[in-house]
Formats: structure tokens, sequence, C-alpha cells
């Protein structure tokens, strides 16, 4: 037997929530936060470093096998919902790395929980394979330019700037760099990157914090 009920407000207003003739639930969103809830979010923006040490942030691998990476906290959730890299050379060109040849091995950019390692892009030996990675994101140039910004970093410097959008995946908020957990996300440079003398290779994740009391 079916029972009728109601929600209606706790504070003893009497307001009740109401439904259409076809079954559904009438909400609106608020055009401001809940009395509390401000503050439980932050603003997240961390380069990766390497070894996660927060401070060395120039991607300048002189062996293969260096690891980059931002990894969770203590006692807040990390959501990156993006993560921008910039490869700035002379006379880059998509088919190069920077402006000098292709890796040979190349970078694995990775996420690693519980569960282990979950490849997202491997064997990035070339500027386009970052491109790539991003899905053309953002798209902006033409022919031989394509992708490319102009005098970025410095003066008559271009730079592929890619950014990585992890919603594209089909995670809302971003992914998920638990609290407490071993959780990190990482860029493992597996060829000797200081030899090809880069003007500047980077990465930042930008995202959110989430106290959890």
């Amino acid at each position: 037997m079916s029972r009728t009920t109601r929600i209606i407000d706790g504070n003893g207003s009497g307001t009740a929530a109401k439904v259409s003739p076809d079954g559904f639930l009438y909400t609106q969103e608020a055009p401001y936060p809940p009395s509390g809830e401000d503050t439980k979010l932050s603003i997240y923006r961390e380069f990766i470093t390497l070894n996660g040490d927060g401070a060395t942030s120039g991607i300048e691998a002189a062996t293969g096998g260096e690891i980059y990476y931002v990894q969770a906290e203590a006692e807040r959730d990390i959501y990156i919902t993006s993560l921008s890299f910039l490869i700035a050379d002379a006379s880059a060109s998509l088919q190069q790395f920077g402006g000098a040849a292709a890796l040979t091995t190349g970078c694995r950019l990775y996420y690693e929980d519980n569960n282990g390692e979950i490849n997202i892009g491997t064997g990035l030996q070339t500027n386009f394979d970052f491109v790539r990675l991003c899905q053309g994101n953002p798209a902006f140039g033409t022919g031989t330019d394509a992708f490319l910004a102009q005098n970025a970093v410095p003066t008559n410097i271009e730079a592929f700037i890619p950014i990585l959008d992890f919603r594209q995946f089909g995670f809302k908020w971003g992914l998920k760099l638990q609290a407490g957990t071993l959780n990190r996300l990482v860029l493992e440079v597996n060829d000797n990157i200081a030899a090809n003398t880069l003007t500047s290779f980077n990465a930042i994740a930008y995202g959110f914090r989430r106290n959890l009391d």
C-alpha cells in the first residue's frame, strides 16, 4: 500500500516541495551558497613538481624515469579540473618537442590510486602528442602556426599551451585526489630533456580543494 508523503521546510514555515503532474520535482538553484557551505571550497593551483617536492616546477629531467607530480593532502579532497602544459622554445613546430627533435621514448601521464596506475597519455614524444592528448584545446591559429602562441616566454619565443580538461573524461567535478590517501597525478619523463635546451616546460594543475568538516 502506497503512502502519501510531503517534503517540507524543517524550520516550521510549512513550505512544501512541489511536484508536477508528470511526477517531476520542482527545484531551483540558489544564487548563493547555503550558510556555512561557502567555506568548504578553496581554489587549487599547483605546479606538478619533481618528486612532488612542491618547489621544482620546471621539468628539466637530465635522466630518464624522473617523475613530476601533485599528490593528495591529509585533510582536504582535491579535484583537478584541468592540467595546463607549457612547452616553449624558439622555432617550435608540432612535429618536434619544443624546437628540437622528437623525444625517443617520451613522457607518460598517469593517475595513481589504491588500485595502481591508470595511464592517461603514453609515448608523448612531440608537441603534437601533447596537443592531441588535450584534444586540441585550446584551438587557435592556422597552418604552421596552429596551436602555437607567438612571443610567449619571453619575447620571440613560441609556445604550445595545451590544456587537458578532465571533465571531458566524464568526471563532473574533475579528477579526485582523496584526502589521506596516496592518490597523485604524475608526469613521468623518460628522456634527457635537459639536452634539448628548452626555454620552458612545465604543467600546472587547476581545480579546487574541499574541506571535509
